[in-house]
């Protein structure tokens, strides 16, 4: 018996423009360093190299091609030597000049819904929608649809860019460069349909999985002969949001304490910006972009390219305030000649608490900063705290989060910006990386990785341990708290709690219970008064620091949107140590109240530590 069985799909149409062009190998590279040193025929070249004779003609030729290599007489005969161009590009560490040629593409691809498998649409017969399975079902057809139950393909930005690299790049030699959203189409009510007659079947690609034979074979062996047959969906979703940790070396000024300095950051940025700047500010003030507004007109006139976004979205008076900046600075911009081409102030939120820059530099690498400070909003005069990024690998893995916060919503991206994040990241990964002398680590914290983290941090701190929270809140009690009691269980171990402000439900008496309840289970609670804390950072002993946008005693992260909040976790040899004693020399509170607080639990008969010196 002869029957249809219809798997629902996700078609996605687009046009994509490709760099086409092959590039510079290491062979290449090497050459080009030989002969800078002295000109080199090319049998000596093969030599040296251990190469077939004709690998070197063919390299040698193309770059003589690119104008990086000529001739010259050497010893009586041909030799080759870098030209005055390949010469200044030796010299000056940059990657050799590349000349791809860019062409267009047209895609379109189906994800089907039951195991997440990706096809090409012309591997497929013609898709049929609700009205044309019934059209079937009307001339006596056996027609069963899959009900797919669970969860779902992903199809943020990052997964359907994945798609696209894989559908359109045919030949090593080529990449995608931008997707072209006026011409993106995705149709959701669709069914992929295939006809079965016993255990065989027609109009099913031959790359089909066997999960999703079985899922067909199923249903047509179904003897209920219903119209719908429900199944789990099996295929991937969309990945969990696990820290890989990544070689790389804070340097001692990249731990960035403070308020004024993070002007002074932010200003750097943007000076030392080539081409490109990138900034992700919960909050936005009018008037504070003015003051940074010469910074940002100097920045455009060299050629700097900025896009401006924000993410409060509390609820819609906070929305409504930001948005209207966000116009506000959009005006600003559009009257000033040097920015008004130069400056995208996106009007929509992200929806994210995160703060971010990202942006190019002069010598031809990158740079992020992650933390807390809200560039476009901030008085400068709270004590932030904030991450400097410049390992490309890091940076790279910045720019991919920064791509799954702005495309989450999917492929269609208004602005180009999640298609540019993701090619920056892609290129950064290509390039070499520097060796990590002292052992340390970093790595991306999002969403529920928060959580786990300060669970982690309480559990293997033995020595000290402190959260730094710009607010406390209702959560403060299950959060921030509780994981300090639990560190404090520790002999010996200082365990302490910074916040600023109290919020929502909590009040001052609230937050003096909370204190007395958190003293009681060997914690210190310090509210910041005199100088006010705006920075979220976990340290714990000696060498390990969290710093993140997070408000560790007040807020809790979002499950359908991890990237609301983003962080940096650092583990390298000294650095949680200069924290605290940074923070201690701040905020004169900690000691004052740390002195009291010891002296206070060393006496109290309760404490089962006082009989035992310290050790």
């Amino acid at each position: 018996m002869t029957m249809l069985v219809a798997i629902p799909i996700i078609r996605v149409n687009c046009k994509v423009w490709l760099d086409k062009g092959r590039p510079w190998s290491v062979f290449d590279e090497l050459f080009m360093w030989s002969l800078s040193r002295r000109p080199r025929s090319l049998q000596e070249l093969a030599q040296d190299a251990g190469l077939p004779r004709q690998v070197v003609v063919a390299s040698i030729a193309r770059l003589m091609r690119f104008r990086l290599v000529e001739v010259t007489l050497a010893d009586g005969g041909a030799a080759f030597k870098t030209s005055d161009l390949g010469f200044r590009l030796m010299s000056s560490g940059n990657q050799l000049p590349y000349y791809p040629k860019r062409m267009s593409r047209r895609v379109s691809f189906v994800v089907e819904q039951a195991t997440g498998q990706l096809f090409a649409r012309r591997d497929i017969r013609p898709p049929f929608n609700q009205s044309r399975i019934q059209q079937e079902r009307d001339q006596g057809v056996d027609v069963r649809v899959i009900d797919v139950q669970g969860d779902a393909p992903p199809m943020s930005h990052h997964a359907n860019f994945e798609r696209l690299s894989e559908m359109t790049a045919r030949n090593w030699d080529e990449q995608i460069v931008n997707v072209e959203d006026k011409s993106t189409a995705i149709w959701r009510n669709e069914f992929m349909v295939v006809r079965v007659h016993g255990d065989a079947f027609r109009d099913l690609p031959d790359e089909a999985s066997d999960g999703l034979r079985r899922i067909i074979l199923a249903a047509a062996r179904d003897d209920r002969g219903k119209a719908q047959f429900k199944v789990q969906y099996q295929g991937p979703v969309e990945e969990r949001q696990q820290v890989l940790m990544l070689p790389c070396q804070v340097g001692e000024d990249d731990l960035v304490v403070g308020g004024r300095i993070h002007r002074s950051l932010l200003v750097k940025v943007i000076e030392e910006a080539s081409s490109r700047v990138v900034i992700l500010s919960t909050f936005l003030n009018t008037e504070k972009f003015a003051d940074l507004a010469d910074h940002f007109r100097a920045a455009c006139q060299r050629g700097v390219r900025f896009d401006i976004l924000w993410g409060a979205e509390y609820d819609d008076a906070t929305e409504e305030r930001n948005k209207s900046a966000a116009v506000q600075i959009a005006e600003l911009v559009r009257g000033d000649p040097a920015m008004s081409n130069m400056v995208k102030v996106h009007l929509r939120s992200t929806g994210s608490h995160a703060k971010i820059l990202l942006a190019d530099r002069q010598d031809g690498f990158w740079t992020a900063v992650v933390g807390s400070c809200n560039w476009l909003s901030a008085p400068f005069d709270a004590v932030e705290v904030s991450v400097v990024l410049r390992d490309h690998a890091v940076v790279a893995a910045v720019a991919t989060t920064f791509q799954k916060l702005v495309g989450y919503r999917g492929i269609i991206d208004t602005s180009g910006l999640a298609t540019e994040l993701a090619i920056t990241a892609r290129d950064l990964l290509r390039l070499p990386r520097a060796p990590v002398e002292n052992g340390g680590e970093v790595g991306i914290v999002v969403g529920e990785a928060h959580d786990a983290l300060i669970r982690e941090a309480s559990g293997q701190a033995r020595r000290r341990f402190m959260i730094g929270s710009h607010k406390l809140g209702s959560v403060a009690r299950p959060g921030a708290l509780m994981q300090g009691g639990v560190a404090a269980k520790q002999k010996n171990l200082r365990a302490t709690i910074l916040f600023t402000k109290p919020t929502g439900p909590i009040k001052r008496r609230h937050a003096r219970d909370l204190m007395e309840e958190a003293a009681k289970e060997g914690v210190l609670l310090v509210h910041l008064q005199k100088i006010p804390l705006h920075g979220k950072f976990i340290a714990w002993d000696d060498d390990h620091v969290v710093v993140t946008s997070m408000n560790w005693a007040s807020a809790s992260t979002d499950v359908n949107f991890p990237w609301s909040e983003v962080g940096i976790v650092i583990h390298q040899p000294g650095i949680a140590s200069r924290l605290i004693r940074t923070m201690e020399a701040i905020f004169e509170e900690i000691l004052t109240r740390t002195a009291a607080f010891s002296g206070a639990r060393s006496s109290s008969p309760d404490n089962p530590d006082r009989h035992h010196p310290p050790e």
